[in-house]
């Protein structure tokens, strides 16, 4: 058990505290929602335009090189998204001692990644393409069989 905060008041009503932290967070989940809805649709359009979707004619290295320039994007949103979310206030701040910027939702970009790769379909495709068309067809091509029933 770590040791309170002694600079922080203790909130007048413990039920409350914990109803308007809840509240908070659904409050920043929401916002990332959206910031990686507009963010993510346009990324993804822009990958699309930029690498285009025929992945047959690619290498999977090419491929691989694709998926990371998408990462690192998402990457770099994610730290603008985050930092434009501390900023944007939050309406029960104060009310019983809350303290909006306390809530480790609002500093981390969990809930922001997560949104962003799930908008990033052509990322998706390609990821899918690569395992399926690539990694899964080498296996087979080489005829690599696993025996199960021979451990025990």
């Amino acid at each position: 058990m770590s040791p309170k905060n002694f600079d922080d008041p203790v909130p007048k009503n413990e039920v409350l505290f914990r109803f308007i932290k809840i509240i908070d967070i659904a409050y920043v989940a929401v916002i990332y929602f959206t910031i990686a809805f507009f963010f993510g649709s346009y990324l993804d359009a822009f990958f699309v335009y930029i690498y285009g979707t025929d992945y047959k004619k690619k290498s999977t290295f090419v491929l691989s090189l694709e998926v990371l320039s998408q990462v690192i994007c998402i990457g770099i949103i994610v730290y603008i998204g985050r930092n434009i979310v501390e900023h944007i206030p939050f309406p029960l701040d104060g009310v019983n001692n809350f303290k909006h910027t306390r809530v480790k939702e609002l500093t981390r970009g969990g809930f922001l990644s997560v949104f962003l790769i799930m908008f990033q379909y052509s990322m998706q495709d390609k990821l899918a393409y690569i395992r399926s068309a690539r990694l899964d067809n080498s296996y087979i091509n080489q005829n690599v069989s696993l025996n199960y029933g021979t451990r025990f």
